[in-house]
C-alpha cells in the first residue's frame, strides 16, 4: 500500500475545506422511480410497475458538484438547463445545496437533460433518456466563458465535466485554458470519447480504460497497452498528467515527470460503479488544490473511489468518512513520506 506521512495527509485533508472549485459541463437530472411488479401488461409482454417512490438527484456535472460539497469544498457551477419543470427542479436542488445558480443558463431549444431509471424489486427495469446533444449556442458559450473570467480570482481549480451533451466544445476549452493559465489555476477534465481532441494543454485528464482506448486509437488488452495509450494521449493533448481509472484494478497515474504510478484499489466491496469517475476527478482536483503532489492526490482519490463503489447509485463521499479511511489505509510514518 502506498503511504503518505501523517502530518502531510492531515494538512491536505484539512485544506480541502477552504477551497473553491468551479465546475463547468453537462449538468443533468437523474430521476429515480421505485415500484413493484405484480403482473405483466395485457398490452405487451412487459412488466407493469406500480410506483411507490420517486426521487430526483443531480447527475453529470451536478454529481461532481455534489462530490465536492461532500468533501468540504465551496462550489461554483456553470451549465445549461431547459425552460421546463425539470429545469426548475434542477435549480431547486442547487439552491438547497447553497450553490449559486447564476451561471446555469436557460436553453429552451435543448431542454433539461433527464435520465429516468425505473427500478422494481432492486432491479432496473428500464432507463429513459431525454436529451439533445447539439452544441450550445455561441452566445451561451460566451456567457459561460465570462463566468469563468469573473470567478477566476476566487477559485482554486476548474473541473470540466464532459458528458458529450453539448456544453463542452473545443472553443470553450481553449478560452478557459487561456484564462486559467494566465492566473495559474488548475484545469482538470473528465473526458468523453467523441470530444477527446478538444482537451489540449489541460493539466489533468481522467479517462477510464474505454475512453483511453478510444482517445489513443489503441485496443487495450494488457498493462503495456495502457502505458502506450496513456503516453500517446499525453503527447497528443500536450497535457501535464493522465490519470487512468481502471475499475477493480485501481488507477494509474502518468505524471509530468514521465513517471508511472500504479495504485491498487482499496475497495472492500463493489456494488455499483455509477459516478465513480465523478468522485475521482472531484477528489483528485481538490487534493491537488489543497497541496497534495499528483501522487498523493491519486492515492487519496483512490480511497474515495473505493468508498463510493460500495454504495448503490451515484453517491458522494463525506469528508469525515474519507478522513477516517485515509488515516486507516494510507497513513504512514516519515520513512514513507512523498
Amino acid at each position: 500500500m502506498l503511504k503518505i506521512e501523517e502530518v502531510k495527509l492531515r494538512n491536505i485533508l484539512e485544506n480541502m475545506k477552504s477551497k473553491t472549485i468551479m465546475v463547468i459541463g453537462d449538468i443533468m437530472l437523474d430521476h429515480y422511480i421505485w415500484g413493484k411488479v405484480d403482473r405483466i401488461s395485457p398490452e405487451a409482454p412487459v412488466p407493469v410497475v406500480e410506483v411507490q417512490e420517486e426521487r430526483f438527484k443531480l447527475g453529470g456535472a451536478g454529481n461532481v458538484a455534489n462530490n465536492l460539497l461532500g468533501l468540504g469544498a465551496r462550489v461554483l457551477i456553470g451549465g445549461v438547463r431547459g425552460d421546463d419543470p425539470q429545469g426548475t427542479i434542477l435549480l431547486d436542488i442547487l439552491k438547497e445545496w447553497d450553490i449559486p445558480t447564476d451561471q446555469i443558463l436557460t436553453a429552451p431549444d435543448k431542454g433539461t437533460i433527464v435520465k429516468t431509471r425505473i427500478i422494481a424489486h432492486t432491479q432496473q427495469v428500464a432507463r429513459i433518456d431525454k436529451e439533445n446533444r447539439s452544441f450550445i449556442s455561441d452566445t451561451q458559450r460566451e456567457k459561460l466563458i465570462s463566468a469563468v473570467r469573473d470567478a477566476i480570482d476566487n477559485i482554486d481549480a476548474i473541473i470540466i465535466s464532459d458528458y458529450a451533451k453539448g456544453v463542452v466544445s473545443r472553443e470553450l476549452i481553449e478560452e478557459i485554458m487561456l484564462i486559467a493559465k494566465d492566473k495559474g489555476v488548475l484545469v482538470c477534465v473528465d473526458p468523453k470519447e467523441r470530444n477527446f481532441s478538444f482537451y489540449k494543454k489541460v493539466n489533468v485528464i481522467t479517462p477510464n480504460t474505454k475512453e483511453l482506448s478510444f482517445g489513443a486509437g489503441i485496443k487495450i488488452e494488457n498493462e503495456q497497452d495502457i502505458i502506450e495509450a496513456a503516453l500517446k494521449v499525453k503527447a497528443m493533448l500536450d497535457c501535464e498528467m493522465v490519470l487512468v481509472t481502471r475499475g477493480e484494478h485501481g488507477m494509474s497515474l502518468f505524471d509530468e515527470t514521465g513517471e508511472t504510478i500504479d495504485i491498487p484499489t482499496t475497495a472492500r466491496a463493489v456494488f455499483d460503479v455509477t459516478g465513480a469517475g465523478d468522485t475521482v476527478i472531484s477528489c483528485f482536483t481538490l487534493a491537488l488544490a489543497s497541496g497534495a503532489t499528483p501522487r498523493e492526490a491519486a492515492i487519496i482519490s483512490n480511497v474515495a473511489a473505493g468508498l463510493v463503489v460500495a454504495e448503490v447509485g451515484a453517491a458522494n463521499v463525506p469528508w469525515d468518512k474519507l478522513f477516517t479511511m485515509c488515516m486507516e489505509e494510507i497513513c504512514g510514518d516519515s520513512t514513507h513520506s512523498s
